[in-house]
C-alpha cells in the first residue's frame, strides 16, 4: 500500500507546503491516474510532479467534480454492485478561464482555485479582502503535522526548510525561497514533525482579476436565522 506521506506520482517524500505540495483524502474517492491498477488516491502530490504530468488533466476533471458533488454514487473500483457513495464539497463553479477555475462554498465563506494542470488552493475571505487590495495573502499559520520516512534525530528542529529537503532529497520538488517554515516540534517514536510554513498564495492572474471584481458585491454567509 503507498504511503501517504510520500508523494502519489513520484514516491519521495512529499511535506505539506501550500500551493506547492497538498494531499487527497481516500474517503474522497477520487480514481488514481498514477497507480498501476484501480485504486483511489489517498496521500500527497507534490504540485511541481502533478503539474508536469500528462496526468493531470484526469486528476482535474476527477477533483473538480468532486468539488461540485454533494453526496452521490460512484462505480466500485471493479465495477461490482453495490455502488460506493461519494461525499463531495458541494461548491459552485462560478469561474472558468483558461487557466484555471474558482469554485466557491454554499455554507462558509471558502474558496477553491484550482489550475487546469492539478495544483489547487484554499482561500478564507479575508484573502480575497486582501487579493482585493492589491495585497498578496499569505497562507495560514496552522501547525502542520508530517511523518517523516526516517529519524534525522533530534537536531530536525533546528533545520532550516532547504536543509530539509535536502536531506529528504526533494530539495528540487519545491521552492523553499518563499517558504517562512519554522520547526514546532519533533516525536521520534513516531517519526512525526510538527512545523508552520506561510508562503505567498501566487494564483493565477485571471482568477485575481475575477476574485477582485467579485468580492465587490459579495455578501458573507451569515449563520443568523433571522438575518
Amino acid at each position: 500500500m503507498p504511503d501517504v506521506n510520500e508523494c502519489q506520482i513520484c514516491g519521495a517524500p512529499a511535506p505539506l507546503i501550500t500551493g506547492q505540495c497538498d494531499g487527497v483524502a481516500g474517503y474522497r474517492l477520487l480514481r488514481d491516474p498514477w497507480a498501476s491498477k484501480p485504486s483511489f488516491l489517498d496521500g500527497n502530490l507534490h504540485f511541481s510532479c502533478l503539474s508536469k504530468s500528462d496526468r493531470n488533466g484526469i486528476f482535474f476533471d476527477e477533483f473538480t467534480r468532486m468539488l461540485r458533488a454533494g453526496h452521490e454514487e460512484i462505480d466500485s473500483l471493479d465495477g461490482s454492485p453495490p455502488p460506493l457513495t461519494r461525499m463531495g464539497l458541494g461548491m459552485t463553479e462560478i469561474f472558468s478561464g483558461a487557466e484555471c477555475c474558482v469554485f466557491q462554498s454554499g455554507v462558509a465563506d471558502r474558496w477553491m482555485v484550482v489550475k487546469r494542470n492539478g495544483p489547487w488552493f484554499r482561500l478564507r475571505l479575508e484573502d480575497i479582502t486582501e487579493l482585493a487590495g492589491g495585497i498578496t495573502p499569505q497562507s495560514s499559520s496552522d501547525v502542520v503535522p508530517y511523518r517523516l520516512p526516517v529519524d534525522l534525530g533530534s537536531d530536525v528542529e533546528e533545520l532550516s526548510f532547504p536543509s530539509l529537503l535536502s536531506i529528504l532529497g526533494v530539495a528540487d520538488r519545491y521552492e523553499p525561497d518563499v517558504v517562512k517554515y519554522e520547526a514546532v516540534d519533533y516525536y521520534p517514536p513516531k517519526l512525526l514533525l510538527e512545523y508552520v510554513a506561510r508562503v505567498p498564495l501566487r494564483l493565477p492572474r485571471e482568477a485575481v482579476d475575477f476574485l477582485t471584481e467579485y468580492i465587490q458585491n459579495y455578501s458573507p454567509v451569515s449563520y443568523d436565522d433571522e438575518a
